[in-house]
């Protein structure tokens, strides 16, 4: 009986590929612009040789193609479709090493900041070096199965419609869509599953929904539904009153406020980026209830309001409460 190990690895494999076949799929649709590009080039009737196939050629056409053009496109199509076959298998191939690269790498550090994206730099050569050689290595045999070649025939990796038809697109278009979903991969890895949204009315705006978020959330930096990465620190504050803070990573470019309400949905007080990010209040106001809103600038720089948490799960009084928006 495989051990849970082992059937842990297999899930995962299996997670990855439904995430990354299709998306990868996609990016060969975009690469593949014409058959021309990967071999299989049309044959066009002004550029035959001269003799006696100039007779016939022509009429090849009439008789199976309406025009060289539909010809062309059908070359190109199943160009993208000789591709597209040779491309399960090596993405198949190449999940288990990736699984083996991201347990070792291990998952996302608290550090989001500048320093996970280090990690993640320092990280990819690293994927590159592993994924690579298995493509170079699974190619050649694939092609070999595909085509009925013979072995005293072999396809080789230095062949270059090889490079132009198989291994250029499906590189290009396979590397991209892993080193921009790692961050999904390595949650898939390691378990870091995310739970469902939950929506709740944003205080005095009842038809407005946000998304609910809990203080666990905040102190282990969990990346939140809308891509943000917030950290929450705790520190002393005068008793009996609660203070607010915001700051910002320096790559952080977009606008950010954060909206406090007391139990009857009046503002307590607003602290934003481009202007006083510091506040307090009496703790009174809000034992009784209450909420914080986390605000963002949307596409064309529209201040809208995203998550909100009950400001009763912080405990506020006698505290300060400084949000650090980590990533956007």
């Amino acid at each position: 009986m495989p051990s849970y190990i082992a059937e842990e690895q297999r899930g995962a494999e299996a997670r990855i590929l439904n995430v990354l076949f299709p998306t990868i799929l996609q990016g060969l649709q975009l690469t593949h612009q014409a058959a021309d590009q990967f071999g299989a080039r049309p044959h066009q009737p002004h550029l035959l040789p001269m003799g006696p196939r100039m007779e016939h050629r022509p009429m090849e056409y009439q008789q199976r193609y309406s025009s060289p053009e539909i010809y062309a496109q059908l070359a190109a199509d199943r160009s993208f479709m000789d591709v597209a076959a040779v491309l399960m298998p090596v993405v198949q191939a190449i999940i288990p090493p990736l699984v083996e690269q991201l347990l070792s790498f291990g998952p996302p550090k608290a550090d989001t900041d500048q320093n996970e994206e280090e990690r993640f730099q320092q990280f990819v050569p690293q994927l590159l070096g592993t994924i690579t050689p298995i493509m170079m290595q699974v190619l050649p045999g694939l092609l070999q199965t595909m085509h009925g070649m013979h072995s005293e025939h072999p396809v080789r990796v230095t062949d270059r419609e090889l490079n132009q038809r198989y291994f250029g697109p499906i590189l290009q278009a396979t590397l991209p869509a892993i080193i921009t979903q790692l961050p999904d991969l390595l949650a898939m890895v390691h378990g870091d599953q995310r739970s469902p949204i939950r929506y709740e009315r944003m205080p005095g705006r009842t038809p407005i929904q946000l998304m609910r978020i809990s203080r666990n959330d905040l102190t282990s930096a969990h990346r939140l539904r809308d891509g943000d990465v917030l950290y929450l620190t705790e520190t002393p504050a005068p008793p009996g009153t609660t203070e607010i803070r915001l700051s910002m990573a320096p790559h952080c470019m977009w606008w950010k406020g954060i909206e406090v309400n007391d139990e009857t949905d009046r503002q307590i007080c607003f602290v934003e980026a481009e202007g006083d990010r510091h506040a307090m209040f009496e703790s009174r106001s809000v034992q009784s209830g209450g909420a914080i809103v986390l605000w963002k600038a949307r596409m064309f720089g529209e201040h809208a309001p995203m998550y909100v948490i009950p400001i009763s799960d912080l405990s506020p009084d006698g505290k300060c409460l400084t949000f650090h928006w980590a990533a956007d």
